[in-house]
């Protein structure tokens, strides 16, 4: 109730108030044309201060014919947006947010459109979203790695990790209707609170996941920015998560139903291995697609191989030393003729066995992960492979988009593996290419 001046206690109180009029709309809450002249009335100052960190252009409404608006969340060094505009050769107005400086720099570089900022910071009632049709979620995965501390699967941490989503999502009012086929968000509007809670309440409820350099807690991101955006009336169409391929099926399911009870047609997760989709290292990760209105089928891997050392011209019967004089029971050496284990950040260690001198460029370790060898990495030879070795791969991702988006993507793939290894499957490529030719004839 507002305070106003009572004529009974003589001055201001707040025992009485007369119901207030409606407001017009005026700022951000305008529509359509309306808003582009409050926007266009404003100093580029004002308008940049409105929008940051997100780009002025994203203030204004999307058009017909622009490209659709998109976020990476915790994009790296911009392995899912190559898959995107390397492979499929689609401009989406994809923004890759990671917290990294290097990466962010080298995700600039690339060609991709990149902030840095801490995802627990990303508001999805942010005004800029509020035309957001994508979204991709690729968050850091040592808390659920074979490769990392694992402390992710620890029975209590899934546990308060899978309430959180439940929490979160309820929070927004995504919940199974009696009576009703699925749940409906409840659409706050882009600025406006949902039942009074705040985006760092949510994210407190897994700090206990988050602090101290633990990751397992961002694995609320998908639900907590995702539904978010959906809540906030976001038009948004397609989710994608990639993590590793350990991340419990508990925690997986409580995802997927989320995206389910608001209504999505299409909600599966796969476990694919970029190694076979001709990259020549190996990288198996859990992908979630996720769609509003298409019903997806499983991916399917093409089962295309590339040996590492026909990759980066390298002897195939070369061994490979990934640590150093220590003997394992795990062994440490694997030879080069095969699509090799896959790539950590480690790789900035690994050597020649017969010559401890040579150890890999990074332009080889490009090339081993699915990138073109003048990606240009940025930083630190330990930060350029630690980047390259988180990396979303371009291959798969090339696949998971293409589905998404309805496009035919393993000819896309082919023309992308000729390019890079030509030696190996450029004949393949003109091959297919000559039969296309005859059958069209």
């Amino acid at each position: 109730m507002k305070t106003e001046w009572c004529k009974e206690c003589c001055g201001p109180c707040e025992c009485w108030a007369p119901e207030s009029e409606e407001r017009e709309p005026q700022g951000l809450e305008l529509e359509g044309e309306a808003l582009v002249a409050y926007l266009d009335s404003l100093t580029e100052e004002q308008r940049q201060e409105l929008a940051g960190p997100w780009p002025v252009r994203w203030l204004y409404p999307w058009r017909e014919g622009e490209p659709e608006r998109g976020i990476n969340v915790c994009g790296g060094c911009g392995g899912g947006c190559a898959g995107l505009r390397l492979v499929l050769g689609v401009e989406l107005d994809l923004i890759c947010v990671d917290s990294s400086a290097d990466a962010t720099a080298t995700a600039q570089a690339a060609g991709c459109n990149a902030i840095r900022m801490n995802v627990c910071d990303l508001d999805p009632r942010h005004s800029a979203l509020r035309w957001t049709r994508r979204a991709v979620f690729t968050m850091p995965c040592p808390d659920w790695s074979v490769a990392g501390k694992r402390l992710g699967l620890q029975p209590e941490n899934i546990a308060l990790l899978v309430d959180a989503i439940s929490d979160v999502a309820e929070a927004y009012g995504n919940v199974w209707r009696n009576g009703g086929h699925h749940g409906d968000v409840s659409t706050a509007g882009f600025g406006e609170p949902w039942n009074d809670v705040t985006v760092a309440e949510m994210w407190s409820w897994v700090g206990e996941l988050t602090k101290e350099k633990r990751t397992a807690g961002l694995m609320l991101a998908p639900v907590l920015i995702g539904m978010g955006l959906i809540a906030a009336g976001a038009p948004l169409e397609s989710v994608i998560i990639e993590q590793a391929w350990t991340l419990p099926e508990t925690v997986r399911g409580a995802i997927a139903i989320e995206y389910i009870v608001a209504g999505w047609n299409g909600v599966r997760w796969d476990t694919l291995d970029a190694g076979q989709f001709g990259s020549p290292s190996a990288r198996k990760r859990a992908i979630m697609a996720a769609s509003r209105e298409l019903r997806l089928d499983a991916i399917e891997a093409p089962d295309i191989t590339t040996w590492a050392s026909d990759a980066i011209g390298w002897d195939p019967e070369t061994w490979i030393n990934t640590r150093g004089i220590r003997k394992t029971s795990g062994g440490n050496e694997f030879k080069l003729g095969r699509t090799m284990p896959g790539v950590t950040s480690k790789i900035r260690g690994w050597y020649d066995a017969d010559d401890p001198e040579r150890r890999f460029t990074i332009e080889e370790v490009c090339l081993l992960v699915g990138l073109p060898p003048d990606f240009p990495a940025i930083g630190s030879r330990s930060s350029q492979c630690r980047q390259l070795g988180d990396i979303f791969s371009p291959l798969v991702s090339a696949a998971v988009w293409g589905i998404l988006l309805g496009i035919d993507w393993v000819p896309f793939l082919l023309r992308y593996l000729a390019q890079q290894y030509p030696q190996v499957h450029g004949q393949v490529l003109a091959r297919t290419q000559h039969t296309q030719q005859v059958l069209a004839a």
